[in-house]
C-alpha cells in the first residue's frame, strides 16, 4: 500500500494511512504523524478533523486517536470542538513572537554551554551545512528545513537531553511560521545564509559572546520580520526584551 497524507485520508478515502504495523495502535505514533503534517502545512491552519475520520484513516479504534488529539491540544496545535471534532489552530502573531522570544533566550544559553564542547567533526558539519543553506544550493523547502534544523541542533548539542528536547520542540513549532517568512521571497534566505556562516565561524573560534550575540540577532530578525508580515501594527515587546537580555542592546 502506498503511504497517503492524512489530509487526503480525512477527506473521505477509507484506505488506512501507512504507519509501521507495530506502531499502528500507538497514540504517540498517530500524534507524531499528525503533528508532522500540521507543522509542514499539509494540514493547514483551520482544517477540521474528527476522531471518527482520523480513526478510520489510521485503521484504529477511537481510543488511540483520542489520546493523540489530547497531546496535540496540549501542544496548542489543535483546538477541541463539539462532537469529537477539532480544528488545526490558526497562525498567531502572539504565538510567533512567544516562540521566537523563548528561542532567543534559551538557545543562546544552550549555545554558550555547547561551544567549548563542540568537536572538530561537529564544527566541520556546521561548515558543510552552511553551504547547503545558501541560496545557490538549490534545495526545496523540505530539504532546506532539514538542513536548517540540523544546523541549529548542533548549536545546542551539548546542552543536555532535556534542554535539547525542549528547544527542538520550539524550533519545530516555528516551522509553520517559517513557511510564511519564506513565501515572501528569497531575501530572508540570503541574509540567513550569511548569518549561518558567521555563526559557524564564531563557533570554530570558540567565541562564546560573539556567537550568542549573532544567534540572538539571527532569531530576532526572523521573528521580527514574521511579526511585521503577519500584523504590521503589533508591538513586539517580548522579542525586543529577549534580544536585550542576551545582547544588552536592541530597540528600546
Amino acid at each position: 500500500m502506498t503511504a497517503r497524507s492524512l489530509e487526503s485520508s480525512l477527506d473521505g478515502d477509507d484506505e488506512a494511512i501507512e504507519i509501521e504495523t507495530s506502531l499502528r495502535g500507538s497514540p504517540e505514533a498517530i500524534y507524531e504523524h499528525m503533528r508532522a503534517r500540521i507543522l509542514s502545512g499539509t494540514l493547514p491552519a483551520g482544517s477540521e478533523i474528527t476522531q471518527v475520520q482520523a480513526a478510520r484513516a489510521y485503521g484504529v479504534s477511537r481510543g488511540p486517536v483520542r489520546e493523540a488529539f489530547r497531546l496535540l491540544q496540549h501542544e496548542g496545535l489543535i483546538e477541541a470542538e463539539v462532537n469529537f471534532r477539532a480544528r488545526v489552530t490558526s497562525l498567531s502573531t502572539d504565538e510567533a513572537e512567544h516562540l521566537y522570544a523563548m528561542r532567543i533566550v534559551n538557545e543562546c544559553m544552550a549555545l554558550a554551554v555547547s561551544i567549548p564542547l563542540l568537536t572538530s567533526v561537529q564544527l566541520d558539519e556546521l561548515d558543510a551545512l552552511v553551504s547547503s543553506l545558501g541560496p545557490d544550493a538549490g534545495l526545496g523547502f523540505a530539504e532546506w528545513e532539514a538542513c536548517h534544523e540540523r544546523f541549529h541542533a548542533l548549536l545546542f548539542a551539548h546542552a543536555g537531553e532535556r534542554t535539547r528536547s525542549m528547544l527542538e520542540r520550539w524550533a519545530d513549532c516555528t516551522e509553520r511560521y517559517r513557511r510564511v517568512y519564506v513565501a515572501q521571497g528569497n531575501s530572508g534566505w540570503t541574509m540567513g545564509a550569511a548569518e549561518h556562516a558567521d555563526l559557524a565561524r564564531a563557533c570554530r573560534a570558540a567565541d562564546v559572546d560573539g556567537a550568542t550575540a549573532l544567534l540572538a540577532q539571527h532569531l530576532a530578525r526572523a521573528g521580527l520580520t514574521l511579526v511585521a508580515i503577519m500584523n504590521p501594527s503589533h508591538q513586539p515587546m517580548l522579542l525586543q526584551s529577549a534580544l536585550r537580555q542576551v545582547t544588552c542592546s536592541g530597540p528600546s
